[in-house]
């Protein structure tokens, strides 16, 4: 996918991971690539420990991708014209990631689907996912095929869907006991943005 210069934000560091010197760090966004397959690994599982509802996939199942499987998810993202993965990095921490995939296929090629927004919970609240989110909507405006941005979003992730509103997504249908935890079930929200 054609990228924007890397770009940088500046945010406040929670000060338990920095030492007391150093306040703000900034927040630098860029493609992802296989050499990031240990730090995305370690950023997917401390996330979906954190929160496990918000995701589609179970801690166990995210454990149990090989070293091999990571870095050919990623090598798959990094070489697509229509799909990247974005880190945001404070320093050389990856604290959050965001995707966008484009739809496959000539009556569904107009809409990219964003997936996997996570940022680190020691993190959260200092608009990281809002500069993840902001990044990719300018990555989707490159491409003059997408017409929309769509995405689902579990009915408990109020922060997610909080965020992806104000960034211009709106709900556009429900899909009932959609996720299934156990005994547990969640309706997936789905969402879309006009790029156009």
């Amino acid at each position: 996918m054609k990228a924007l210069p890397t770009i940088s934000v500046d945010i406040a560091v929670p000060e338990k991971k920095v030492a007391d010197s150093v306040r703000q760090l900034p927040l630098v966004i860029r493609q992802l690539t296989p050499k990031d397959a240990d730090v995305f690994h370690y950023l997917r599982i401390r996330c979906i420990e954190s929160d496990p509802t918000s995701f589609s996939v179970l801690l166990e199942e995210e454990k149990s991708m090989t070293p091999s499987q990571i870095k050919n998810l990623l090598d798959r993202f990094f070489r697509s014209e229509t799909s990247a993965l974005w880190g945001g990095f404070c320093g050389d921490y990856l604290v959050g990631m965001i995707g966008l995939e484009s739809l496959l296929g000539p009556v569904r090629r107009h809409r990219g689907i964003i997936t996997g927004l996570c940022v680190l919970p020691e993190y959260r609240g200092q608009q990281i996912g809002q500069a993840l989110i902001e990044h990719v909507i300018k990555q989707a405006k490159l491409n003059p095929q997408l017409e929309s941005l769509v995405l689902e979003v579990s009915e408990v992730s109020l922060a997610a869907i909080k965020l992806y509103q104000q960034a211009g997504f709106r709900d556009n249908g429900r899909e009932p006991r959609a996720l299934a935890f156990g005994d547990q079930r969640l309706d997936l929200i789905r969402m879309n943005c006009p790029l156009r």
